[in-house]
């Protein structure tokens, strides 16, 4: 090897130590969350326990020195089983729900490597619809405006790529005190809570 080769190979090798010192950074994240329904979710749904939700989020400080930041956009979605009883039609109604989220979580380094707890607070806008047993126009809840919600969580991750959270969420949303609106679990009021079990994909730009 003459020494042409060898600078080459050297300035070669020198970068590629550069590289591997300083990966490229992977603050943004898409996640698809698996969403267990509690309580007055999962009586507005007619006890079914699932929904789904997709996430995108930024990472605007990584939490290495202690305390980090990340922002994020959610969207929920809630398909209601079939609801029968007093303030129903006897044929039954179906109530679904759409919800749009946008919140701030603190993320917490650890001394165990990848694990890292985070709590946050978020505004939610819910969107709440319902149809009866012979398909009548879907009918949107009252009380339209941002509402807030909190998130308690831990992540995990796998490698720079992927991670795995689970976290408890709560939300205000609607209750009706006055009359004409009857008083019914999981309608009037409602502030929703679920258990969210989520799988993120890290990447640069």
């Amino acid at each position: 090897m003459n020494m042409k080769h060898a600078r080459y190979l050297l300035v070669g090798l020198m970068a590629t130590s550069v590289y591997a010192q300083d990966p490229k950074p992977q603050p943004l994240y898409l996640g698809a969350t698996y969403v267990m329904n509690q309580g007055d979710l999962l009586k507005y749904a007619g006890g079914k326990k699932m929904s789904y939700a997709w996430e995108f989020g930024y990472e605007i400080l990584p939490p290495e020195e202690g305390i980090g930041i990340n922002a994020y956009a959610r969207y929920m979605r809630t398909f209601g089983d079939r609801r029968y009883g007093p303030g129903f039609p006897a044929g039954g109604v179906c109530l679904n729900l759409d919800t749009w989220t946008g919140g701030i979580d603190l993320t917490f380094g650890t001394p165990v490597k990848g694990l890292i707890p985070y709590a946050g607070f978020n505004l939610n806008y819910f969107d709440g619809s319902k149809s009866d047993a012979f398909g009548s126009p879907k009918y949107t809840f009252g009380d339209p405006g941002p509402k807030p919600g909190v998130r308690f969580g831990v992540q995990y991750k796998f490698n720079r790529s992927w991670s795995g959270n689970v976290d408890y969420n709560f939300a205000e949303w609607r209750e009706v005190k006055n009359p004409p609106e009857a008083r019914l679990q999981g309608v009037n009021p409602m502030n929703p809570s679920w258990v969210g079990f989520t799988v993120r994909y890290n990447f640069g730009y």
